[in-house]
């Protein structure tokens, strides 16, 4: 056998030396980051965001992200955070406020996601401290990757779009407090204590980079808004920009609480930290504003006929009981019945009549075949797509803007039978086309500012913006 050293026979039996390490194996370390999942270790309470108290209690909360915003907060410490993102959640009952520390964790969360959140406490808010803000001001912070006690989970594919999309405090029956128009707001309506605007997407522009003050780089996205009023820009800085990615035009409806705003030409809103943005929100005033911008972007008949087939014109007629309504009544009928059909009476004034310019424009009379818009001072005329012979009708432009003490029917939006128009005119198309120009002159100003009484029905069908139809007119 071979001498050995002392030396060597200890080197060769001592065991190895190894690192300390965390407590995982090199296959645990090794495993990707979707791969790992969170397991609670406490039992947590479901609870709604209204019957949410101060204290420590183990909760569980699901709403809708409304707003955020991402507050960096560098640290030299590996392991600490380094920065929050504050959300404003909501659900049917109410809001809150959510302080999501992160340190490696990039959380790409949007306006409208559905989120969960997992925490042991929620805490009230000071207006002397930023902790929340007043539109909010119950909070919770929570650092997943620090604390073993809560989460946060993005609900994407569980998300049907039907949870939590109605606001805290929407009564189809009622008017939604501090609710007006985009006129209305840019009027002096911003200074109105928690005000709103329903409105909806027009356009979406394309993301653009900024320079901020403190000379870091950021990005921003333009969002084009309309109702039926106005229009004005929606501004969305920083993360939240990326929201409207999936916006459609004509399409999306926001409901818009405590926007932040300059009035220019136009108003021009952008999110603070007391503003709440729902998106499509389940509301009857919604689906409205929907409904008009489709309307508004697909086209329609230039002269639909009176729908005869509808209405029993006979026996609103001869009907014992004749209801008056107002035009705001029709509007909450038609609200809150959208599938009934109602017929009845309004008492209006004519504020403007547009006879003369017709006629000078050779516009009188108009109808519409092969999808093309056909005018003329006649009763008949050729289509220059087919050739062939139609009869036209009365231009429903001519008569202006309609109102009565409630509110207006802009001008164009009535159907009148061939009979309520020879009550109206008191002359038939054929004798309206070849009435002399001082005649026309004359039924003008006969007709301006007279009240009116209309025979009206009104059916919205598969619709939700529809138009009255007049039967009769009487004087």
């Amino acid at each position: 056998m071979p001498p050995t050293s002392i030396q060597s026979f200890f080197s060769s039996s001592s065991p190895s030396k190894s690192s300390p390490g965390d407590g995982f194996t090199p296959d645990e370390m090794t495993l990707p980051a979707s791969a790992s999942t969170w397991t609670p270790t406490l039992d947590y309470e479901e609870s709604s965001i209204g019957s949410l108290e101060p204290g420590p209690r183990n909760l569980t909360l699901m709403g809708r992200i409304v707003n955020f915003y991402e507050v960096p907060k560098p640290s030299k410490r590996p392991s600490a955070a380094q920065g929050y993102v504050k959300i404003m959640l909501a659900d049917d009952t109410g809001s809150m406020t959510v302080r999501l520390w992160y340190n490696k964790t990039e959380y790409k969360v949007k306006l409208g996601q559905l989120v969960s959140v997992w925490t042991v406490h929620v805490s009230m808010g000071s207006e002397h401290t930023s902790l929340a803000p007043t539109a909010a001001p119950l909070f919770t912070s929570i650092y997943p990757e620090g604390e073993r006690n809560c989460y946060f989970m993005v609900h994407e594919r569980i998300d049907d779009g039907n949870m939590f999309k109605r606001p805290f405090g929407v009564r189809d029956s009622q008017v939604l407090p501090g609710l007006m128009t985009l006129k209305n707001f840019t009027d002096g309506g911003y200074d109105v204590e928690d005000c709103k605007l329903l409105v909806c997407v027009k356009s979406i522009g394309a993301r653009k980079k900024f320079t901020n003050k403190n000379g870091t780089t950021s990005e921003l996205t333009t969002v084009g808004i309309f109702d039926d009023t106005t229009e004005a820009q929606l501004t969305l800085y920083g993360p939240v920009s990326n929201s409207a990615s999936s916006w459609t035009p004509s399409q999306t409806v926001l409901l818009v609480a405590n926007p932040g705003w300059r009035i220019d030409r136009t108003a021009k809103l952008s999110l603070n930290a007391n503003t709440q943005l729902h998106i499509d929100p389940n509301t009857a005033d919604a689906r409205y504003v929907r409904a008009l911008a489709q309307r508004l972007t697909k086209k329609e008949h230039v002269n639909p006929a009176f729908p005869a087939d509808l209405f029993d014109v006979e026996a609103a007629e001869s009907a014992a009981v004749r209801v008056l309504y107002m035009l705001s009544e029709i509007d909450e009928f038609a609200r809150g019945n959208p599938r009934e059909k109602i017929m009845g009476y309004i008492s209006v004034l004519v504020t403007e009549f547009h006879v003369v310019t017709n006629y000078k424009r050779n516009m009188l009379m108009s109808t519409e075949c092969c999808g093309l818009p056909i005018f003329a001072n006649a009763v008949t005329a050729k289509c220059r797509q087919c050739n062939k012979d139609n009869v036209l009708r009365i231009n429903p432009r001519i008569l202006g803007n309609i109102i009565d003490e409630t509110g207006q029917i802009s001008s164009g939006k009535l159907i009148l039978s061939d009979d309520a128009w020879e009550q109206l005119l008191g002359r038939t198309a054929e004798q309206l086309v070849t009435a002399p120009l001082d005649v026309m002159k004359y039924l003008e100003q006969r007709l301006l500012f007279l009240r009116l009484t209309l025979g009206f029905g009104l059916y919205l069908g598969n619709d939700e913006v529809g138009r009255l139809a007049i039967w009769c007119v009487k004087m």
